[in-house]
């Protein structure tokens, strides 16, 4: 990989990381007590209770999966749905709705940061996995991954490229 890809990703996963970061802890009041990067050699992923994945469609055209512990899914309701009432037969489906607007609204105001003046970088809309998986890397794919803990939970977010190699759900895919 080149220093110049290198870089690119670099910057993909701090911008990521810090709206994340802030996101939790402005918008839904949750302190972070530490993240841990991964830059190098991941070579498996464990997804968790629920992941929500999009595409980003830019010059690193690679799949960004946010995978939360069932503790943090569960804070990360509650402090998004404060002061609705939602059906208890609602719930998991809100659940779901919630985790994917989260990575919709970070991904999109982290690409606005990266993106050039005037440039658009398209993003996928999410689609969620709610099982926990693990995904060993193979030749040719790369992983990297930044692990966010607080203190109501952990949150993962895996950076996997190039998204040609799999489908939506993280299943490596065939070659015709």
């Amino acid at each position: 990989m080149s220093n110049t890809e290198d870089d690119r990703h670099s910057r993909l996963v701090q911008a990521i990381g810090d709206r994340t970061v802030s996101y939790l802890r402005d918008e839904l009041q949750i302190p972070v007590r530490g993240t841990t990067v991964h830059m190098r050699d991941v070579k498996r992923m464990q997804l968790l209770h629920l992941t929500s994945i999009l595409s980003v469609e830019a010059d690193i055209r690679m799949l960004i999966a946010f995978s939360f512990d069932r503790e943090m899914t569960d804070r990360v309701f509650v402090a998004s749905t404060e002061g609705l009432e939602i059906a208890e037969d609602e719930e998991d489906m809100m659940r779901e709705e919630t985790v994917a607007e989260l990575i919709n609204i970070i991904v999109g105001n982290a690409m606005a940061d990266l993106a050039s003046t005037g440039t658009i970088i398209p993003i996928s809309p999410p689609i969620i996995i709610s099982e926990a998986k693990n995904i060993t890397r193979n030749k040719g794919a790369t992983f990297y991954s930044l692990d966010i803990v607080t203190d109501s939970g952990m949150l993962s977010i895996h950076f996997i490229g190039p998204k040609e190699l799999f489908d939506l759900n993280l299943n490596y895919v065939e070659k015709m």
